[in-house]
């Protein structure tokens, strides 16, 4: 244990597997003071008592961990030698399959797959809001694990006494539960986690490096790893991440993931295609042409590198969007279809009235 720091563990993957997020994530939670009431929560689920606990409420902002912990509890339960099923979903989920039962008069079955759980755990509660039917059913449920002892947690965003558009009955339920809220992590937290992660992921980085990172990044851990996700992959293998590079790195400007949303979304729209396509993997013509003007728009209009449009363009390495580059640089010179539809993409985010990231840029 780092001081001051404790360890859940949660996962069984190994973080060193694969360079997307997913193989960046810490196979457990790391506590700081700023959460200390997560581990005695954590412990009183996996060991389903005292039933007066539930159901386990984590509660806190964007970024503090909710799903990693109610993904992890899904795996430690099993882990711990729990017998039975574990049902884990989304309040979306709940609400369209409570939707889909009502209307096939399967509602017994629907709550039936539910009470037979030895763990229910139900993210994003506050979700629910303004959903009446599907907040009832929700409520009953509770107290129906609550009468068979079965552990059940739930995530919000803030306590659920103050969550508008929630009914009072599923208020009280769950403020008679055990409430952890989460805050974000605190700079010595931020620390320990850039240090066990670089360990983990075998990364050269000096420790004033780490210091800068922790003490200017103050967000959530999530943003702690895309940062050291993208200096990993621009700082030379031999020095490892320096100050100068982590200078350079926050001196970017704060809306340029946001810049290539809005690239990528305006290139569907002129190429009729889905934007989770231009990320993903399709190789359907249609969808080849938009992710190489997204490309070529992302170096023209952004100026970023290819290692970094790669990162923001589904985690893609720096050779392929290198080719994707060149390929529709060419295109455009012979293809007078795509040249216009690139042309009024320039128009369209190059405006003064609304520029990608405070500025407007010359095509080159």
């Amino acid at each position: 244990m780092v001081l001051g720091i404790v360890k859940i563990p949660l996962r069984e993957f190994s973080v060193s597997a694969g360079s997307g997020p997913e193989g960046w994530n810490l196979p457990y939670f790391l506590v700081g003071q700023e959460n200390s009431l997560v581990e005695p929560a954590v412990r009183a689920v996996l060991k389903g008592h005292p039933k007066d606990y539930f159901p386990v409420v984590f509660y806190g902002p964007s970024g503090t961990g909710k799903s990693h912990l109610a993904q992890g509890l899904t795996e430690a339960w099993k882990r711990s030698g729990n017998p039975g099923p574990v049902v884990m979903e989304s309040a979306q989920q709940f609400h369209r399959q409570l939707t889909d039962a009502l209307e096939s008069q399967a509602l017994g079955e629907f709550l039936n797959h539910r009470l037979r759980a030895t763990l229910w755990i139900l993210e994003d509660i506050d979700r629910l809001a303004g959903n009446t039917m599907a907040q009832i059913q929700c409520g009953q449920l509770l107290d129906q694990l609550a009468v068979q002892g079965t552990p059940h947690v739930v995530t919000c965003r803030a306590i659920p006494g103050g969550i508008r558009g929630v009914i009072g009955p599923l208020q009280s339920r769950l403020m008679r539960g055990l409430l952890v809220n989460l805050s974000l992590p605190s700079e010595h937290t931020r620390r320990c986690f850039l240090q066990e992660l670089i360990q983990a992921k075998q990364i050269r980085c000096t420790p004033e490096a780490i210091e800068l990172l922790a003490s200017r990044l103050t967000g959530s851990l999530g943003q702690l790893r895309k940062a050291l996700m993208e200096l990993s992959l621009v700082s030379s293998n031999r020095h490892g991440i320096q100050v100068p590079t982590v200078q350079r790195y926050l001196a970017q400007p704060e809306d340029i993931p946001q810049a290539m949303r809005r690239i990528i979304h305006q290139t569907a729209r002129q190429f009729a295609v889905r934007t989770r396509d231009i990320r993903g993997l399709s190789r359907k013509k249609q969808v080849v042409y938009a992710r190489g003007v997204s490309v070529y728009l992302a170096r023209q209009l952004l100026g970023l590198s290819f290692q970094q449009i790669g990162l923001l363009l589904g985690n893609r390495d720096h050779t392929t969007i290198l080719h994707s580059y060149q390929k529709t640089k060419n295109l455009l010179a012979q293809d007078l279809a795509i040249s216009r539809i690139v042309d009024t993409l320039y128009e369209t985010l190059n405006s003064p009235a609304t520029p990608l990231v405070g500025k407007t840029c010359g095509k080159s």
